[in-house]
């Protein structure tokens, strides 16, 4: 005998009109922040917002209209609301960091140039994106190219000359003293550096530090790796310094292994140079 009990499930009724109250009133907001918009806002006429209203238009579609949509909205109607409406909406998108184009000219733009005459398309210049930060570089700098060796190129460049100890600015003007350095930073402003960068920020840094320092301390590495986060805020500093703890005995990160390093090559370099003169 089969004692397996069936249980019956229904929805509760007042949770379905919590729900739909809910839904109700969402809807209700975004009617009333249309309208403060278009009211307020925009200070179009009472009847482009029931306009908008009619066509099922709310503020996410007014984020995404094209000049195309606003011509079929007021298709038909008198022309001198669709001026007002059209400049004052050209004006809040560009406000909102969301200019107001063309269908056509966004297609055009995403296929190269037609061929005309029998010549060969075209492709459209390749755009670098502006990096949105103070005191960037321009977009060119991002892709290292060769520069005519200056009295400031990495190869005889002079860290005696910068201020010790480091700070932000002063890693800035060592960075900004050569084209690596100045790539470096470019990428910095785009986002988080890629190994390879960060490689060779580690480099420049001891390098520096070994100008003035034969030992490095604690203190200067979290100067170090708090200079790094400042001026590249996308950068983590426990990348470049992690702290000695209860399982470690020297600090680590790759500012630690890139000082030792440096140091063993160092001597390794004094002892061939001795064997060679002997």
């Amino acid at each position: 005998m089969n004692d397996a009990m069936m249980i019956k499930c229904e929805p509760i009724i007042e949770d379905v009109e919590l729900f739909n109250t809910l839904v109700a009133d969402g809807e209700t907001q975004r009617r009333d922040e249309l309208r403060m918009l278009c009211l307020y806002k925009l200070k179009v006429a009472e009847e482009t917002v029931s306009l908008l209203e009619a066509q099922g238009i709310d503020m996410e579609c007014l984020r995404k209209m094209r000049i195309e949509d606003v011509d079929e909205l007021f298709d038909g109607k008198p022309l001198g609301a669709k001026i007002l409406f059209r400049e004052a909406f050209l004006e809040w998108r560009d406000e909102i960091g969301l200019p107001c184009k063309s269908i056509k000219s966004v297609s055009s733009r995403k296929r190269p140039s037609e061929p005309t005459d029998g010549a060969q398309p075209v492709p459209p210049k390749r755009q670098v994106a502006s990096p949105h930060w103070n005191n960037c570089l321009p977009p060119q700098s991002v892709i290292m190219e060769k520069e005519p060796v200056t009295q400031c190129s990495k190869q005889n460049v002079s860290y005696q000359s910068f201020r010790w100890p480091m700070t932000p600015s002063t890693l800035k003007e060592i960075l900004d003293c050569n084209s690596l350095g100045r790539s470096i930073m470019a990428m910095g402003c785009l986002g988080g550096l890629g190994k390879s960068l960060q490689y060779q920020l580690t480099a420049i840094i001891i390098d520096y530090h070994m100008e003035f320092e034969t030992k490095i301390t604690t203190p200067q590495l979290e100067n170090y790796a708090y200079c790094i986060a400042t001026l590249f805020p996308h950068e983590n500093p426990l990348t470049y310094h992690i702290p000695r703890g209860p399982n470690r005995r020297n600090p680590g990160g790759s500012l630690y292994s890139r000082f030792i390093n440096q140091k063993i090559s160092k001597k390794a370099l004094a002892i061939g140079n001795s064997v060679a003169a002997s």
